[in-house]
């Protein structure tokens, strides 16, 4: 499976100027970003897509706890990706870091809330 790849919310250019197409690890990570950014319910098509992560506040007793179950149910469609770890960052600006696995390797995701 491939898919274009996104970079600042636009189609990133490959050598030749066209949309620079990726697959494998990369499109599986490509695919989590975009389910953890968008807030659940934002994408009329999909309601159930997204996270809920822009809920947090931080006055919550664990929101380090709160923040990495919320990114477990966004990623619950997508297997292959789990999120291993989460802490809430209070900002400004808000934000959560994510630590994500695919593919038996780590990779870090910041979502700004």
């Amino acid at each position: 499976m491939t898919d274009t790849a996104i970079a600042n919310g636009d189609f990133s250019p490959g050598a030749n100027g066209r949309p620079r197409r990726i697959g494998g690890r990369e499109e599986l990570l490509q695919r989590a970003r975009i389910r953890l950014t968008v807030p659940r319910g934002s994408f009329y098509p999909d309601p159930a897509l997204g996270s809920r992560l822009r809920l947090l506040t931080g006055s919550e007793e664990d929101p380090d706890r709160l923040a990495l179950f919320y990114a477990q149910e966004a990623l619950g469609p997508l297997p292959q990706v789990t999120a291993a770890g989460a802490e809430y960052r209070p900002g400004p600006p808000r934000a959560v870091r994510l630590t994500l696995r695919c593919g038996g390797e780590e990779s870090e995701l910041e979502v700004k809330l």
